[in-house]
């Protein structure tokens, strides 16, 4: 187990170090404090044990006492547990175990996720305001870069689907087979009903 310290002790400083940039971050932490909560992966076979205290947050991969809430899952799955929605689903689909309380894993996620931290003042304190602007402008450059490259992506396979392999019909063709549908229903039901009062 001597691999897992190491990065366990990063983990625990990064998450610190998280925590003290947003100065609202400690009444939420002090409102978790003696909180516990053990995460199971399923890739790794071997429990995590967080646990909060009014000052730090603690990793464990030896903690075996008692904790508020155990979630069983896998590393993919994690992501989706910020929806309380997502629970209910993910449970029947045997992608989630929990026992104990379901809300602590997003009080958690939300205590480090949600945190309100200026980071280019933070950069400009510790590079200075000239290396800080030409980081915090390339990563805004990069941003909109990945953005504009995942839509011509989309729209590329949209275009692929629908135009040239024809997978997929175009809405326009779409919305005429529907109108098409509704009146060949419109002469079923006139045919039915000029059936009817032959009948009679």
């Amino acid at each position: 187990m001597l691999w897992t310290v190491l990065p366990t002790q990063l983990i625990e400083f990064g998450a610190q170090q998280l925590l003290a940039l947003d100065p609202s971050s400690q009444a939420e932490q002090q409102k978790l404090a003696g909180r516990r909560l053990r995460v199971t992966l399923k890739e790794l076979g071997k429990p995590l044990t967080l646990t909060v205290t009014e000052t730090q947050v603690l990793l464990s991969w030896i903690d075996t006492a008692e904790v508020d809430c155990h979630i069983i899952t896998e590393l993919a799955v994690l992501p989706e547990l910020r929806e309380s929605a997502n629970i209910t689903r993910l449970i029947k689909a045997d992608k989630l175990d929990i026992e104990g309380d379901p809300m602590l894993a997003q009080q958690l996620s939300k205590l480090f996720s949600e945190r309100d931290i200026d980071w280019p003042e933070q950069l400009s304190q510790r590079l200075g305001d000239v290396p800080a602007q030409l980081i915090v402008s390339g990563f805004r450059r990069a941003r909109k870069g990945i953005q504009q490259l995942l839509q011509d992506q989309q729209q590329w396979v949209k275009d692929a689907l629908v135009e040239e392999q024809r997978v997929v019909p175009a809405r326009e063709h779409f919305e005429q087979f529907q109108r098409e549908v509704q009146g060949l229903r419109a002469q079923l039901d006139k045919l039915e009903r000029q059936l009817r009062q032959q009948r009679d």
